[in-house]
């Protein structure tokens, strides 16, 4: 009875297997860009389309927008919207940041000191009708929404209120969540006055739950179209910790009744200081597969970001810990691609118009610890799987009877094939694809086949003499 429950704790844990009926993809990854930083507008889209970018994230700063007080006019540095959509390029636009022209606005010497910027102040009503300078910064913060959301009008695929206001740096008098609330709710009906159709999302949150539970307490779910989340793991590889981030954002909606709610990923990525070029793009790509599984199982929709399409101000050949926020790009920053502008690339041409509908995970090793992933995206009359492991490890697929050929994490034809049926995959950390002229065929393993495919396991690792388990 012991050796039966010992072998059923195995089978168990042999598979874990993820599908569903519904299927939901983020449309490829998107970038941030700052061009509305200074950066050549030109050089920026042409490198964004050349990793076919569906989407970039870039601001249209209020500080640019209205230097003399009332006076509005788009800047020459606004107009990146225009030369993204000439590139083919969707935008999101971040409404931020501060205004120095107003007392408000300008920062004390001690919240600067406090770890705050310059030019964050956020616009918040401090509830007192004898003072004014608060109640003209505010009020002046949705005459410039209203102002670019009016020039913008169809022309942009959402916004986004403010960045990351959970953090002191972009919230420089620490304003409370119900205080970011009351701006949202008010520059999400001015936006939708001069734009009916356009996404509007709330929060930008960089990595406080409690900040988003304190937002919704506040009303913050019936004054945004989704909620926008950043976050960044270091040196940890997407497995060990993606899906529990967004389940944690996602929990907190639920909790007052928005299950439903878009949930987009408009910050995440991984700095060469901290990681290689490979190393990078790996997780880059990894992790877009894990965010549209969270979609897939809930049913959401949702759009993915990496943090960002170039270097800020150094090389990747010259990199320290201090230089984490220059290295994030998939170029450096002279342009010069990187191994993740490639995979980047790939991912999203290969996977392009294609939904994924299911991602299955199949644990190894001595005592199951690591993993290998087969993601399935399909349309009518292709498939497509991503494949890789966290150490290698040969995957066994069964393919459509088709065509089909296999690529490398950059898009390089391996091989090609006339028909499909069962095939072996060497998977390693850098994602492949198997692009199959033909649908999905059905997978999903009977009791026998998961008690040989266990006693397969046994023998290799027994094989091996344990070496690589």
């Amino acid at each position: 009875m012991k050796g039966q429950r010992l072998l059923s704790f195995f089978l168990a844990a042999l598979f874990i297997v993820s599908g569903f009926s519904v299927s939901v993809h983020a449309e490829g990854i998107g970038a941030c860009t700052h061009m509305a930083q200074g950066r050549d507008q030109a050089k920026t889209c042409t490198a964004a389309a050349n990793v076919n970018l569906p989407i970039v994230r870039d601001e249209v700063h209020w500080g640019t927008v209205e230097r003399v007080k009332g006076q509005l006019s788009l800047p020459e540095r606004a107009s990146w919207v225009g030369s993204a959509a000439e590139s083919g390029i969707q935008s999101l636009v971040v409404l931020s940041y501060g205004n120095m022209i107003y007392a408000f606005g300008k920062p004390a010497q001690a919240d600067i000191d406090a770890g705050a910027a310059w030019d964050c102040t956020m616009p918040v009503r401090d509830g007192d009708p004898e003072t004014t300078e608060d109640d003209e910064y505010f009020d002046a913060y949705i005459r410039y929404v209203d102002f670019v959301s009016k020039s913008l009008a169809g022309k942009v695929k959402a916004y986004e209120i403010w960045n990351e206001p959970d953090l002191r740096y972009f919230n420089t008098k620490d304003a409370t969540a119900a205080e970011y609330t009351e701006m949202l709710k008010a520059a999400y009906r001015t936006i939708k006055r001069n734009d009916p159709d356009v996404t509007v999302l709330g929060g930008a949150i960089a990595f406080h739950t409690e900040f988003i539970d304190e937002m919704m307490q506040a009303g913050a779910g019936s004054y945004m179209d989704g909620l926008s989340v950043h976050y960044y793991l270091g040196k940890s590889a997407p497995e060990k910790r993606a899906r529990n981030r967004l389940d944690e954002y996602r929990n907190v909606l639920v909790k007052y009744g928005c299950d439903k709610m878009p949930v987009w990923v408009t910050e995440t990525g991984w700095a060469n200081s901290n990681v290689d070029e490979r190393t990078q793009a790996q997780y880059i790509i990894r992790n877009a597969v894990f965010y549209d599984e969270f979609l897939l199982g809930y049913g959401l929709e949702g759009q993915y970001f990496t943090y960002e399409l170039q270097d800020s101000s150094i090389t990747s050949d010259v990199l320290g810990g201090e230089e984490y926020e220059n290295s994030l790009g998939l170029y450096k920053n002279d342009f010069t691609p990187k191994v993740s502008a490639g995979a980047v690339k790939a991912f999203n041409a290969i996977t392009a118009e294609k939904k994924l509908t299911a991602l299955k995970q199949t644990r190894y090793g001595l005592f199951y610890q690591k993993s290998a992933y087969v993601a399935t995206y399909a349309q009518s009359g292709q498939t497509v799987y991503v494949i890789w492991a966290e150490s290698p490890f040969n995957v066994t697929i069964d393919l459509p009877d088709a065509k089909n050929a296999i690529y490398d994490m950059q898009g390089n034809l391996i091989e090609e094939n006339g028909s499909g049926g069962i095939k072996r995959v060497d998977a390693s950390q850098s994602p492949i694809y198997i692009v199959c002229d033909a649908d999905a065929v059905n997978t999903e393993q009977t009791l026998l086949q998961k008690v040989a495919a266990f006693f397969m396991h046994l023998f290799r690792v027994l094989a091996n003499g344990f070496v690589g388990w």
